[in-house]
C-alpha cells in the first residue's frame, strides 16, 4: 500500500471518528421539552403566558402548534390563540436555552390546541 493511500485511509478515519463524536456530542445536548398549562394574555400574533413566576413569549408564526384534530401546523398563528385581547388556557412546550453569557432562559417549543 502506497504511503498517499495510506495517508487518505487514516484522514478518512479520522474525519469519520470526529462525526461520530460530534454527533454523540450532540445528541447529549438536546434538552426534553416540559409540557406546561397557562393562561395567556394575547395581542396581534403575540402573547404572554405566565406560569409558576415565569412568563413565557409566543410570537408571530415561528411557533409550530397541534390542531384540535392532532395535525402539526407550520408558519401560521395558533388557532387556539385567537386573536387581539383574548384571555385564553393554552398547553405549550418549553425549553430551556443556554445564552451566549451562561444564563439559561425559557423558550416556547410549541402550543397545543387539542385541549
Amino acid at each position: 500500500m502506497g504511503l498517499r493511500v495510506r495517508w487518505a485511509a487514516t484522514a478518512a478515519a479520522v474525519a469519520a471518528l470526529i462525526a461520530v463524536v460530534a454527533f454523540v456530542a450532540g445528541t447529549h445536548q438536546q434538552r426534553p421539552s416540559t409540557v406546561l398549562t397557562g393562561v395567556a394574555t394575547v395581542g396581534d400574533h403575540v402573547a404572554t403566558v405566565t406560569v409558576a413566576g415565569w412568563s413565557y413569549g409566543i410570537e408571530g408564526t415561528s411557533v409550530p402548534w397541534i390542531s384540535r384534530a392532532g395535525q402539526m401546523n407550520y408558519g401560521s398563528w395558533p388557532a387556539c390563540l385567537g386573536g387581539a385581547g383574548r384571555t385564553v388556557s393554552v398547553t405549550f412546550g418549553e425549553v430551556p436555552v443556554t445564552m451566549p453569557d451562561g444564563s439559561v432562559a425559557r423558550q416556547v417549543a410549541w402550543v397545543d390546541c387539542r385541549s
